[in-house]
C-alpha cells in the first residue's frame, strides 16, 4: 500500500484527498497534513458584508471519518526529496511514497493605506467601507486591484454589491469606481464575459478605470503607477498573492512552485503540487481542483488503479454575484495553463442559467459532490433558457418538501446560500415556512 502525505487544508488538499479516495482506493493510505480542522469556503465571503451568510465551512475529521484517510494537526515546514520525508512545524519527520503540496499561497497589502479584502475575516472592512458612504453619499468608494493579480472576479462583486446594498439603503445614486489593471473586465473569460459586466457596472452606475496599477491611497484620492490620480475617500483593494516558498522544492521568483502538465514538481518524481501554491498565474479553486485531479490521476496510475491519466487542461468557471443576479462564466484556457504565455481564453460563454452542475461557485469533480449533497459528477451544461442554479435546488427541495422530508429541503436551501449567496426572497420564505413545519426536535438539527 502507497503512502501519499497531502499537504494543506484548503480546496486543493481535499479535492485530491477525495480524488484518491475514489481512483486508488486501498491502494493508498492517506494522510492530511493539515494546519487547520476545516476548510473555509473563501468565495461565498464576499456575500457577508451584505447580509449574507458567514463564509461556509466543511469540518475535515468528518471527511477524514467518512473517507477513511488519516487528518494529522500539523503544518509542512520542508521537504526532504532526497530521503522522501518532509520536517512539520512541529519538528516531526514524516515519510511518503507520494507527496502533494497544496498548502496555497500567502496574501499580502499591496496598496499603501487601503483596507484591505481577504476574505472571510475581512467583512467588517467592506461593512464599514458602505455603512461610511450610506452615512455620507457624498464620500466615494473605489475598489481596486494590484499590480499584476490575474483573478479578479471577487473586485466586480465587491462592487457590484455594495452598489445594490446602498440602493436599498436609501442612497440612490453611490459614487463607486472600479480600478484595475485589466485592459477589458473579467477579460480572462473571453469578449463575451468583459461585454456582460460592462452592462452590469455601466447599469449600476460604477465607473470602471482598466489599465491601471494603484499604488497608495490617501486623504481623498488613490495614486496609480502612471502619477494619476483617481478621487477615492474610502478605497478597499485586493491583496496581492506571494507563494510560500518552500525549502527544498524549486520556486519562482515569487516563491511559487513549477510544475509539470500532471502537476509533477519539477526534478522531482514523487512530489506534486497542486492549487495557488503553483506558479499557474490564475489563483482561483476551481483551477485548484482540477490541479488535484490531475495529481490523483498521476497517482493512481502509478498504483494501476487507473490507465493513461488526463494531465491538467484548465477550463475557467467563475459564478459572478451582482446584487441582482447570477452570471455564469466558463472559457476554456490554453494547454496546461502553467506559464503566462500559454494563457490565451478560448471566446467564453455567459449565462444566467447554470453552465454546470453542481452549480457550486468553486466547480471541484468529487469536492461539489460533496459540499452539494449530489450524486452527480461534475458537469458542464450549455448556456440557454436554464433555470438559474438556485432555481434549480430549490425545484428540487420542493419535491423533498412534497414528500414529507422538510427536514431535507431545508437542509438543502441552508446550503445552496452558504455556497451560491443569498437566496431569492420568494425561495427563503418557503424554507421558513417549512422551517416552522418541522417538529421542534427535529428543528435543532437543520
Amino acid at each position: 500500500m502507497s503512502r501519499i502525505l497531502i499537504a494543506g487544508a484548503g480546496v486543493a488538499a481535499l479535492e485530491c484527498a477525495l480524488a484518491l479516495h475514489e481512483l486508488a482506493g486501498r491502494e493508498a493510505t492517506v494522510e492530511l497534513l493539515a494546519p487547520a480542522p476545516e476548510l473555509v469556503h473563501r468565495p461565498s465571503s464576499v456575500t457577508t458584508p451584505f447580509g449574507g451568510p458567514a463564509a461556509a465551512r466543511l469540518d475535515l475529521r468528518d471527511i477524514a471519518a467518512e473517507t477513511g484517510m488519516r487528518l494529522r494537526r500539523d503544518a509542512l515546514q520542508a521537504v526532504e526529496p532526497a530521503t522522501d520525508s518532509v520536517i512539520t512545524r512541529d519538528g516531526d519527520r514524516v515519510q511518503y511514497d507520494a507527496l502533494v503540496v497544496a498548502t496555497g499561497a500567502r496574501s499580502r497589502e499591496a496598496v499603501a493605506g487601503a483596507l484591505a479584502f481577504r476574505g472571510p475575516m475581512s467583512a467588517g472592512v467592506v461593512e464599514q467601507a458602505v455603512a461610511e458612504l450610506a452615512a455620507d453619499p457624498a464620500r466615494r468608494l473605489a475598489f481596486v486591484a494590484p499590480h499584476g493579480l490575474r483573478w479578479q472576479l471577487p473586485l466586480y462583486e465587491l462592487a457590484l454589491l455594495s452598489a445594490a446594498t446602498l440602493r436599498n439603503r436609501g442612497v440612490a445614486d453611490p459614487d463607486i469606481v472600479v480600478v484595475t489593471g485589466e485592459h477589458e473586465p473579467l477579460e480572462v473569460f473571453g469578449p463575451a464575459a468583459s461585454e456582460a459586466l460592462h452592462r452590469e457596472l455601466s447599469a449600476a452606475g460604477i465607473e470602471l478605470v482598466t489599465s491601471a496599477a494603484a499604488v497608495s491611497a490617501f486623504e481623498g484620492a488613490l495614486r496609480l503607477e502612471s502619477g494619476e490620480l483617481v478621487a477615492a475617500d474610502v478605497v478597499v483593494a485586493l491583496p496581492e498573492v506571494v507563494g510560500p516558498g518552500i525549502p527544498g522544492l524549486p520556486q519562482d521568483d515569487n516563491g511559487f512552485i513549477p510544475v509539470d502538465e500532471h502537476c509533477r514538481v519539477d526534478g522531482f518524481a514523487n512530489v506534486f503540487a497542486a492549487g495557488d501554491v503553483t506558479a499557474c498565474p490564475i489563483k482561483h479553486g476551481g483551477l485548484a481542483a482540477q490541479q488535484a485531479d490531475a495529481v490523483a490521476e498521476a497517482i493512481a496510475a502509478r498504483l494501476g488503479t487507473v490507465g493513461y491519466p488526463e494531465p491538467f487542461r484548465p477550463v475557467l468557471r467563475g459564478l459572478l454575484l451582482t446584487g441582482e443576479r447570477s452570471l455564469y462564466l466558463r472559457t476554456e484556457l490554453g494547454p496546461g495553463g502553467l506559464s503566462e504565455h500559454r494563457l490565451l481564453p478560448a471566446p467564453g460563454t455567459v449565462s444566467q442559467g447554470a453552465l454546470w452542475w453542481p452549480p457550486t461557485k468553486v466547480a471541484g469533480r468529487y469536492l461539489s459532490r460533496f459540499v452539494a449533497a449530489s450524486t452527480a459528477a461534475l458537469d458542464d451544461r450549455a448556456a440557454g433558457p436554464v433555470p438559474d442554479g438556485i432555481e434549480l435546488i430549490a425545484q428540487a427541495a420542493e419535491e423533498d418538501a412534497a414528500a414529507g422530508d422538510r427536514e431535507s429541503a431545508v437542509r438543502a436551501l441552508d446550503d445552496a446560500e452558504a455556497w451560491l449567496g443569498p437566496l431569492p426572497a420568494a425561495i427563503a420564505r418557503r424554507r421558513d415556512e417549512w422551517r416552522e413545519l418541522i417538529p421542534r426536535q427535529e428543528r435543532s438539527r437543520t
